[in-house]
């Protein structure tokens, strides 16, 4: 990607084709990956928390407490890497653990001290990914339609694991449960979260 065709013996480099469609739509997808890539580090380094670890919180704060698979179903993240997470904010001190009474094997989040004063510090909108969802939720039904069938195309043609990461997939395939409709409602269910982070 980026590679410019030399023009051969004989070959006017001015007459050279433009780029496709194809390739400009290539391009802008490796530019925006590369853009997603220096804000997330950009939160890390001016305020202690990444674009995923500050939605975490804003969405803690809005929800109160939630089990993991609640957190991650809003996050749309599978469990190990929610796991990864708040072990991440937890040993910071943002987030605290508590297991069920009711059923051990179920562990609850919420937002600590120190992470509700690290969001009273963080300026609501500082993430852009919030306002590029938002800027997504606003495209016409059958432009937005459109958009998302040709992203889960290539998500499948780069062997995207199904939403939940593959533990869920399979649990999917046993109970013969669509994973298409499953993402389609965790998107409703993420978009009316309106993440402002």
């Amino acid at each position: 990607m980026g590679e410019r065709i030399v023009a051969g013996p004989g070959r006017d480099a001015s007459a050279q084709e433009p780029p496709s469609v194809a390739d400009r739509v290539f391009e802008a997808l490796v530019r925006m990956a590369w853009a997603a890539r220096r804000h997330d580090q950009s939160l890390a380094r001016r305020w202690g928390v990444t674009a995923t670890q500050l939605s975490a919180l804003r969405v803690l704060e809005r929800a109160g407490e939630l089990s993991h698979g609640e957190l991650a179903a809003r996050l749309f993240l599978g469990p190990s890497t929610l796991t990864d997470l708040v072990d991440r904010l937890e040993a910071r001190g943002l987030v605290r653990r508590r297991r069920s009474t009711a059923d051990r094997r179920q562990v609850h989040v919420s937002l600590d001290r120190a992470g509700r004063a690290r969001l009273r510090e963080v300026p609501r909108g500082v993430s852009k990914f919030g306002a590029l969802r938002r800027m997504i939720a606003e495209l016409p039904p059958a432009e937005a339609a459109g958009f998302l069938a040709v992203l889960e195309r290539m998500g499948a043609l780069l062997g995207e694991p199904e939403a939940g990461g593959p533990e869920a997939g399979a649990q999917q395939a046993r109970e013969g449960r669509a994973p298409r409709r499953r993402r389609a409602a965790g998107a409703r269910a993420g978009a009316a979260q309106g993440d402002d982070a």
